[in-house]
């Protein structure tokens, strides 16, 4: 089995500068970090991610990896899933979402994979679909946050640990937990796996 991989370096971990998500992401980070009321430096120091590579990010010169906007998010008071590309649309009784057109978390790994399957995550059900890279792992900066959640594997096997209990999953299994007590996830094989995952109130 492949080892889990982490965050080992923000700097090393930044993709290529000036695609369109990349220009986004930066909007993003700028509109969040301004409502927060922190400066640069003092969402680095809270963070732990450093004041040079926050000021590429909000410059739209880099995408950080997926470790890197959890640890933004838990800086920020907020959940990774403010962090998904595209606007929300406007409330409809029937929300649809076409495969081709799924909201995706701008990320710099191309084998890691965040969808949206709800239209937004405003409403009071969210669902995503994951493709979680071989060997990662977010020990290090695990989720939190409010509501309850459910996954189910879809391809591959995961390992899924919530607080203290650590929960070993293959094609089919589903497990459901209370999400605000602290939870991560790791591929531990050397293949990808995917989930999808349910969460009331929509929030991660």
């Amino acid at each position: 089995m492949a080892r889990a991989r982490t965050d080992s370096g923000d700097e090393s971990a930044e993709g290529d500068a000036g695609s369109l998500s990349g220009a986004q992401l930066g909007e993003i980070l700028r509109g969040l970090r301004a409502t927060s009321g922190l400066s640069l430096n003092a969402l680095a120091a809270s963070s732990g991610v450093s004041a040079g590579l926050l000021s590429q990010i909000e410059r739209g010169s880099g995408n950080p990896s997926y470790n890197t906007l959890i640890k933004l998010a838990h800086a920020l008071g907020v959940g990774v899933g403010e962090f998904f590309g595209g606007r929300d649309p406007e409330p409809k009784l029937v929300g649809l979402v076409r495969a081709d057109a799924r909201r995706r978390l701008l990320l710099y790994e191309h084998d890691m994979v965040y969808e949206l399957l709800t239209p937004s995550m405003n409403g009071r059900l969210g669902m995503i679909r994951a493709q979680i890279a071989a060997g990662w792992s977010n020990e290090s900066v695990p989720f939190q946050h409010e509501g309850e959640e459910c996954i189910v594997v879809v391809e591959g096997e995961l390992t899924v640990v919530v607080g203290n209990e650590r929960f070993e999953l293959t094609l089919g299994d589903a497990i459901t937990y209370d999400a605000s007590v602290p939870h991560w996830y790791a591929n531990l094989t050397d293949r990808p796996a995917a989930l999808i995952g349910s969460m009331t109130p929509p929030s991660f």
